[in-house]
């Protein structure tokens, strides 16, 4: 059955009415002044079940102080700077932002990272985030990383906490099936195809937005129009095949086919998409439009048919499989 609507717009990061205040700033140093508070530092990719659980802790830190709850986060992701290859991202910076505030904090304070910011020591880093922070307590994940090179970890944290009175904790990493959770092994399990492990260990289905392009129209003939998506370059896909999910359009949810990879049937088609969706029971035009999917369930690995009626065949027996599970209705997710 379709999720609810209050689920349906946590997964897609929207309708929360007590998202807290996110802060940007054009360089560090910039950000107003937020008085005591207790914070959690990190770039939270995903902001996944751990992230969520060190962020809960922070809270309650905030309460003991008598003080805000604030995430410190970094536009864009370090990686982007300093590594010759960047990881694939799980969400967009604005996405991670938005979610962030959306955890019960006070405020997300979003640090732009530069290559003066990457060249700081930890002192340093903590000491300019003191100018705008009145720093009670710090809460970082037990394999944290911050400074030049990555030199300092949670012990040369908790030497700078001690000098001044703030208490530094290395949140241990929550774990799932004998291994923690993080970004890169849900980055793993989605370039598996393990979109259902992938939700589990996030909290919620792994979501990606993306503008509709013109295709090949294949789809169309045959019954079952698609709307070809491009997502933003960095952000990660699951591996190729054909899943069941959710699309947004406006406010409203509708089940959908998905299709990842070229489909091998038309791979020399210069107009197939690396990403398609069919959404069951929708009726209109989304060229031009942006979409959000949701990948909800992995159906079959991507094949080449012998014929087009073994592929209409397939298809069809998929989106069955898909409207008997999910229904064929769109949800309002402001109902």
């Amino acid at each position: 059955m379709m999720l609810d609507p209050h689920e349906l717009a946590r997964t897609f990061f929207v309708g929360a009415a007590a998202e807290a205040r996110i802060v940007l700033a054009d360089a560090f140093g910039d950000c107003e002044s937020m008085g005591a508070a207790s914070i959690a530092i990190g770039v939270f990719d995903g902001v996944h079940r751990g992230h969520r659980e060190l962020i809960d802790a922070v809270i309650r830190d905030a309460r003991v102080h008598g003080c805000k709850a604030v995430v410190v986060t970094f536009d864009p992701d370090p990686d982007v700077v300093v590594s010759p290859a960047p990881a694939q991202k799980l969400m967009t910076t604005a996405d991670r932002l938005h979610a962030l505030a959306q955890t019960g904090v006070d405020a997300v304070v979003a640090v732009p990272f530069t290559p003066a910011v990457a060249s700081l020591d930890h002192v340093g880093f903590l000491e300019l985030l003191a100018h705008d922070v009145d720093i009670r307590s710090i809460r970082v994940g037990s394999d944290f990383r911050l400074g030049r090179g990555g030199a300092s970890g949670v012990a040369e944290m908790q030497a700078w906490g001690v000098e001044r009175g703030v208490d530094v904790y290395g949140h241990n990493l929550l774990c799932e099936g004998g291994e923690a959770i993080c970004a890169t092994r849900i980055r793993r399990e989605l370039s598996l195809g393990h979109v259902e492990l992938a939700a589990d260990l996030l909290g919620r289905p792994y979501m990606v937005r993306g503008g509709v392009i013109r295709g090949r129209h294949e789809g169309s003939d045959m019954g079952f129009p698609t709307a070809n998506l491009l997502v933003p370059n960095g952000i990660q896909l699951p591996a190729d095949g054909v899943y069941e999910g959710l699309v947004l359009v406006d406010d409203t949810v509708w089940p959908a086919a998905v299709n990842v990879g070229l489909p091998p049937t038309y791979a020399d088609d210069a107009a197939s998409a690396h990403l398609e969706a069919n959404l069951i029971g929708y009726a209109g035009d989304l060229y031009g439009r942006s979409v959000s999917l949701a990948f909800t369930r992995w159906l079959r690995p991507s094949r080449v048919f012998d014929s087009l009626d073994e592929l209409i065949a397939t298809v069809e027996g998929n989106i069955d499989d898909i409207r008997h599970n999910l229904g064929e209705q769109g949800v309002s997710i402001r109902d």
